[in-house]
C-alpha cells in the first residue's frame, strides 16, 4: 500500500469527466493476530465532509496535479489516436480510401505540392512497373493503397501450387 501522511492533498479520478481532491485526515494501524495493517481515513470536499477509509474508494489516486495532468493527457492521446485509427480503417474499408489521399486533395494550398508528389509518383510508378522485368521469376501484386506484394514463382511452384504458365 501507498505511505501518505495525514494532512496531504490526493487527487482522485472518480470517473472519467472529474478530478477531485481529497485530504487523508487520519492514519490507522490495526493489529490482529494475522499482524499489523496500516489504512488511511480521507476526506471529501462536500458540505458534510464525508469520510471514507481509502481501501473502499474506487478510482485512481495521485499525489499530485502533475501526475494527474500527465495520466489525463495520456488517457487523452491513447483515446483519440485509437478514435482516428478506428476512423481512417472504416475509411479504407467503407470508401476503398485512405486519409493521406483525402488529405492531399482536400487543401488549395497543397495544389503545387500534389501536382510535384504527382510527377514523383508517375516516375516511382516507371521504375517499379508491376510486372516490370521479363524472366526476374518474381511476381507483383499490386495489392491497392500503394501497397505492393511479390512471390518468388520457385517458392510458389515449391510450396505445393499448381504448376501454371507464367508470361512475363
Amino acid at each position: 500500500m501507498q505511505q501518505y501522511r495525514v494532512g496531504q492533498i490526493l487527487f482522485l479520478i472518480a470517473d472519467a469527466s472529474k478530478v477531485v481532491p481529497i485530504q487523508v485526515v487520519e492514519e490507522v494501524i490495526r493489529t490482529t493476530l494475522d499482524g499489523k495493517e496500516k489504512t488511511y481515513i480521507i476526506k471529501f470536499p462536500d458540505k458534510k465532509e464525508t469520510t471514507a477509509d481509502i481501501k473502499k474508494v474506487k478510482g485512481e489516486l495521485f499525489k499530485s496535479k502533475d501526475e494527474v495532468k500527465n495520466y489525463m493527457i495520456e488517457n487523452a492521446k491513447s483515446a483519440i489516436e485509437q478514435m482516428v485509427s478506428l476512423a481512417e480503417e472504416m475509411s479504407i474499408n467503407v470508401f476503398n480510401s485512405s486519409s493521406s489521399s483525402y488529405e492531399s486533395a482536400v487543401y488549395e494550398d497543397d495544389a503545387k505540392q500534389e501536382l510535384v508528389t504527382l510527377d514523383n509518383n508517375k516516375e516511382k510508378e516507371e521504375e517499379e512497373e508491376v510486372q516490370p522485368v521479363e524472366g526476374d521469376g518474381i511476381i507483383r501484386v499490386d495489392l491497392g493503397n500503394g501497397k505492393f506484394g511479390k512471390i518468388n514463382v520457385d517458392n510458389l511452384n515449391n510450396a505445393g501450387a499448381p504448376q501454371w504458365t507464367y508470361y512475363f
